[in-house]
């Protein structure tokens, strides 16, 4: 996924390059493949409605994303489904297994009369586990059910099934985890026009369906509540949410992320800076040595890092999201409160980080991902099936 390097890790480079071998590619295998790679490089070059193109024309070749290379000497495989959309609308498992693995990706657009071809194809790949990757999105609901109906007919172990990636909407979320000891979810609502049931401010606003905090802003009264509505299209639906104030004692904000593998926590970055809106790859911790050092004791010993209810309070969400594998992203208020701001099935995890800035960030994502091999080795060693009702049953 995303190998740059045979274009002098250059993606305008690649995505010509593409282009002109998919003019002479003989097989439809090999032009699926190219449409593939090129939904892939158009994204890089910032060009998404020709990404989406590239992937409506793989799609219709070939519904399933093969390996790169034979598979013959991975030690398992698996089937990984994804609704169509831009690299934010499905987590990317390439990203985080190795060759030990081979990933068939199949694209669920939720077009009706497909699935007893879909759910033949499942079978015919004979995967140790089928992946539900996408993320919770309405505008995907349709595709998302399907996906959910492909992977249970199919017979094999399902991940993430059972109906639960919707229910991680942010709006559900509070509900979700309520009650928890030591955690905080900030409330959250979805509103519409004319917004007059508007929360208390300040806010946290974004559309309905957003991520990566795009359109993300701070609104403190209805004055540019109004202004913000106007600018982002009035007609919307968008999540109003409390803002919590999560500074931390030396004026600085935190935002931890973990991914949870069959319940356990393992930390993937710490994103440190001085403002709340935080992402990583605006805290640029390549600039700060101190901070890194920070993020390095976060990564490796997580519960030397958070005092014990912290950690209390992070075991227990698995239980309530009822999800195999999920990304949190939170923060930890200074009276040592979890503030919880998203849960997320299509979060990024990745071992692409320079070891000369990050040298302890390899060793940490080495562990999830041998955590996520174990969960698929268990249920090809179990022989799991999946009832109607998304329940694992041993065979």
């Amino acid at each position: 996924m995303l190998d740059l390097a045979e274009f002098s890790n250059d993606p305008l480079i690649a995505r010509d390059s593409l282009l002109i071998w998919l003019k002479t590619a003989s097989t439809a295998g090999e032009r699926a493949k190219l449409h593939y790679r090129l939904w892939e490089m158009c994204q890089v070059c910032g060009d998404e409605a020709a990404a989406l193109r590239h992937l409506d024309a793989a799609m219709l070749l070939d519904p399933v994303q093969r390996p790169d290379k034979p598979d013959g000497e991975a030690r398992r495989r698996i089937v990984v489904l994804n609704v169509p959309g831009s690299f934010q609308a499905n987590a990317p498992i390439p990203m985080l297994l190795d060759d030990n693995t081979a990933i068939y990706t199949m694209w669920i657009a939720g077009v009706p009369g497909k699935r007893e071809e879909l759910v033949e194809t499942v079978k015919k790949l004979r995967p140790d586990a089928v992946l539900l990757a996408m993320g919770e999105d309405t505008r995907q609901t349709t595709a998302i059910l399907e996906a959910e109906a492909i992977a249970r007919d199919s017979g094999v172990a399902v991940l993430n099934g059972g109906g639960r990636i919707m229910r991680v909407a942010r709006s559900m979320v509070p509900e979700l985890l309520a009650d928890i000891p030591g955690l905080l979810v900030p409330s959250c609502s979805v509103v519409c026009a004319p917004f007059d049931r508007l929360p208390a401010f300040p806010l946290l606003v974004r559309p309905v369906s957003s991520h990566a905090g795009n359109s993300l802003a701070r609104i403190d009264d209805r004055t540019a509540f109004d202004r913000y509505t106007h600018e982002t299209g009035a007609s919307g639906y968008y999540y109003a949410t409390q803002f919590v104030d999560y500074i931390s004692k030396d004026d600085l904000y935190r935002k931890y992320r973990v991914v949870f593998v069959e319940g356990v926590p393992y930390p993937v970055h710490l994103a440190i800076h001085n403002d709340w809106a935080i992402w990583y790859y605006n805290a640029k911790m390549e600039l700060f040595p101190e901070r890194r050092a920070e993020e390095a004791r976060f990564m490796q010993a997580i519960t030397e890092v958070f005092s014990p209810s912290v950690m209390e309070a992070l075991y227990a969400i698995p239980a309530r999201i009822g999800l195999d594998y999920f990304g949190l992203d939170f923060g930890v208020m200074q009276d040592g409160t979890l503030v919880v701001f998203e849960i997320e099935t299509a979060m990024i995890v990745h071992d692409r980080d320079s070891d000369d800035i990050f040298p302890y960030k390899s060793a940490c994502i080495t562990r999830i991902r041998h955590a996520f091999e174990g969960m698929i080795d268990k249920c090809a060693h179990a022989g799991i099936a999946v009832g109607k009702d998304g329940v694992h049953i041993t065979n």
